[in-house]
């Protein structure tokens, strides 16, 4: 979330509390000048993270949602249809967990599991939300066609902030030396 704040936006909101904090270090507490600018690192980063992985979660009211970023924490039914064996549709459940400055995903199917590596957020020109990750799949059983490590990615659009509902393409490199990858459409929809 913290990546579609505006540049100017962070930056005034870390510079103005780096200045408060200071000032009431060194003017209330009378500390020294390298204390003071040590106290304030020290509850910059404390307060950072507090606020960041738990404080914001009761003030993210809606609004934030549709205007800000969309709350992404949860667990979505994930309905993908592969161009693999004449567009298979397998369906799985997803997990998110999101706080101000990650996100992660997570998934166990029927053969496997699979975890983002890399995940975030971004606001498309049209002011809709966009989740993009890359995942790394284990497969518990692979068969004589299959690989038991693979790799992908997912490109979803946010399609009502309300309900949550995601609609994309994903696209693995599963057995890519075989000429076997799958590719297709990815759709979530929050439990």
């Amino acid at each position: 979330m913290w990546d579609l704040f505006p540049s100017k936006i962070k930056y005034i909101i870390t510079s103005a509390t780096s200045i408060l904090l200071f000032f009431i270090f060194s003017k209330y507490l009378n500390l020294p000048v390298t204390q003071s600018l040590s106290y304030t690192v020290t509850a910059i980063t404390l307060l950072a993270f507090v606020i960041g992985k738990y404080a914001w979660k009761p003030f993210y009211f809606i609004y934030f949602q549709e205007k800000f970023c969309p709350d992404f924490n949860g667990t979505w039914m994930c309905k993908v249809e592969s161009n693999y064996e004449g567009g298979k549709v397998v369906e799985f459940p997803v997990t998110f967990e999101a706080d101000f400055f990650s996100i992660k995903m997570k998934a166990k199917t029927t053969i496997g599991n699979t975890h983002s590596n890399y995940c975030r957020v971004i606001r498309n020109p049209d002011q809709s939300f966009q989740l993009e990750y890359m995942f790394q799949g284990k497969n518990h059983s692979p068969s004589e066609t299959d690989t038991v490590y693979y790799e992908g990615a997912a490109s979803l659009r946010v399609e009502d902030v309300k309900t949550m509902k995601m609609k994309g393409v994903f696209w693995t490199n599963r057995c890519w030396n075989k000429q076997l990858n799958t590719a297709g459409s990815i759709e979530l929809s929050k439990l």
